[in-house]
């Protein structure tokens, strides 16, 4: 039966949420998103329904909150708050109906981002907790992890600093790198911390694409068979640049087709990343 991290909320029951929830974590600019793009098709290419969400997409509050950061002016609770509300509703009326259809709800980001963030933000840890306290227990979250030295250049080069990925509201500064770079230390601290508490997987993302697809693939496809996944070497945050991750094969048992279809959509997936104006849940 599936377990919350505290309470539940009014009205809903867990007893039949058959489905799978896998998340996937890490902070901004780290490649989420493009691994939710290739993760989504190769599951349906197995015959598997699949539901992709992520913060800021609810019906409730999702526009509100996109519409209230760009005056730059909410608090550090008004904040939180906000995005607990997006979260809930997303999780009452997208992520539980999905499992309990049976489907494998894949979310880029959980509440351990919004933690991380209100705990920057010097809110107390215990109210922090409590505010998430109605959360689903996921399945497995697969943690991005990766140093700020190697995050700089992928968002310079992307889509460029954004005041509240910068921790602006922390650090006002007509420096917004200076900003950028004090906000993420401090950000990528509190989620090694996470990591230890909620036992994440951790996944080297300072690694090539495909690497860290194939690392994925090789996880959820242990999560998906009801099989325990092997403790990982915990990766350095800082990788040399001479050194290469070697890339897992592929798995072994799609047919022909299968691989032809999801390596066209692997392709495109990977065509596209790294532009500027790369999909980023905020």
């Amino acid at each position: 039966m599936r377990e919350t991290y505290g309470v539940v909320l009014p009205g809903m029951s867990l007893g039949d949420l058959t489905g799978k929830l896998i998340v996937v974590e890490g902070t901004d600019g780290v490649g989420r998103s493009t691994q939710i793009n290739l993760l989504k098709p190769w599951l349906e290419q197995q015959g598997r329904a699949v539901l992709d969400t992520g913060m800021t997409r609810s019906e409730l509050a999702g526009k509100a909150i996109k519409q209230a950061k760009e005056g730059h002016t909410l608090g550090r609770i008004t904040l939180s708050l906000f995005y607990a509300t997006d979260f809930a509703d997303r999780l009452e009326k997208q992520m539980v109906p999905a499992l309990r259809a049976g489907f494998v709800v894949l979310t880029d980001r959980y509440i351990y981002s919004l933690m991380a963030r209100a705990l920057v933000r010097g809110l107390d840890p215990k109210w922090v907790r409590n505010v998430y306290s109605f959360a689903l227990k996921p399945d497995v979250v697969f943690y991005l992890r990766i140093g700020v030295e190697d995050l700089i250049p992928r968002v310079v080069f992307s889509r460029g600093f954004d005041y509240w990925e910068s921790g602006m509201d922390l650090h006002p500064s007509e420096d917004m790198y200076d900003s950028f770079v004090k906000y993420q230390t401090a950000l990528l601290a509190q989620f090694d911390k996470l990591a230890e508490e909620y036992k994440f997987e951790v996944i080297d993302a300072s690694a090539d694409i495909k690497t860290i697809f194939a690392r994925l693939k090789a996880g959820i496809s242990q999560v998906l068979a009801g099989e325990p996944l092997a403790a990982a070497p915990r990766p350095r945050l800082v990788s040399s640049p001479q050194e290469e991750a070697r890339p897992t094969p592929d798995d072994s048992d799609r047919t022909a087709s299968q691989s032809s279809s999801a390596d066209r959509a692997e392709e495109q997936v990977l065509q596209g990343a790294g532009k500027p104006g790369e999909g980023s849940s905020r």
